[in-house]
């Protein structure tokens, strides 16, 4: 297996293990030999080191030895992935100043200076949520979304970092048990952030998978007006654009979900059935495994109101 199928597995496993893929990483050192390798084990690697485990330091240490691999790639996009990624790993950790020496070392020619800072904002915020803090992640969002007051465009990579971060944050707040108020209106803004932002940087698909997020946090925060409005525009999205059966799954999963919250019970069941029928019909294995999950998950929340 080479290094970057190592990467991608990597990814694969690090959310029930996160542990055991950063005890790997550093033995992919040294099988860093390509320009190609720098960004895709820079990413791996800070998220992990700061998302899943809060260790800035490790994660900036490793990253330095990635970095001595290839110093002729310094000024690369790739090189530069690295910094960045350093960057996000020093402002997590609340050391502004090396933050920025990181983020000027960071930029890339013809991109906007405030792309750069967005990015680097934006990585942080999510590391900072991962670690359990939302008021710092919500500053840091907060200033990823001023430091983007110049409306990045389609082509910019700032607008999908907001995007991916926004989707991020939402969904691992969405999973806690319990959540404070102040969890619940960070869940929320990064959740209208990667809506925002999917609407620049994506499809119609990522767009209404946005929507979709945009409800779900909405339901758990208890606005269910919002997360009414919101359901029902990411259903309408995938009937308008031709979504396949799983697409059109978890649109009638959503709605069925908001439905119930709001106490329609007649509503919640039409659609939890039209769902039902979609995951019945599910050729790919895969694809009908986690749609059958969520079934459940759908149909015990429903008994559970009865």
């Amino acid at each position: 297996m080479n290094l970057l199928d190592q990467v991608n597995q990597g990814w694969n496993d690090h959310a029930q293990d996160a542990e055991g893929v950063f005890a790997r990483f550093d033995g992919w050192v040294d099988l860093v030999t390509e320009k190609a390798h720098l960004a895709p084990v820079a990413g791996l690697v800070a998220h992990v080191a700061g998302e899943h485990l809060g260790r800035w330091d490790a994660g900036i240490a490793l990253l330095d030895r990635v970095a001595a691999r290839r110093p002729q790639d310094a000024e690369t996009p790739e090189g530069k992935a690295v910094v960045r990624q350093q960057a996000a790993l020093h402002l997590a950790a609340g050391r502004r100043l090396p933050s920025d020496a990181c983020e000027a070392r960071a930029r890339v020619p013809g991109q906007p200076v405030a792309s750069n800072r967005v990015r680097v904002a934006a990585f942080a915020a999510a590391m900072v949520a991962g670690q359990g803090q939302p008021e710092r992640a919500g500053a840091l969002l907060e200033e990823a979304l001023a430091l983007a007051d110049y409306h990045p465009g389609k082509d910019d990579p700032a607008a999908r970092a907001l995007a991916v971060t926004g989707n991020n944050v939402a969904a691992a707040l969405e999973e806690k048990a319990t959540r404070s108020l102040p969890d619940d209106a960070l869940m929320v803004r990064a959740a209208e952030t990667g809506l925002r932002f999917w609407s620049v940087a994506g499809t119609w698909l990522e767009t209404e998978r946005a929507h979709y997020r945009l409800a779900q946090s909405l339901r758990k925060a208890r606005r269910l007006d919002r997360a009414a409005e919101h359901a029902a525009t990411c259903l309408r999205m995938i009937e308008a654009n031709g979504g396949d059966a799983f697409e059109r799954f978890y649109g009638h999963e959503v709605v069925a979900l908001v439905h119930h919250a709001r106490g329609d019970v007649g509503p919640a069941r039409a659609h939890r059935d039209a769902a039902a029928a979609l995951a019945a019909g599910l050729a790919d294995a895969d694809a009908r495994s986690m749609a059958e999950a969520s079934l459940a998950a759908l149909d015990g929340a429903l008994a559970g109101r009865a």
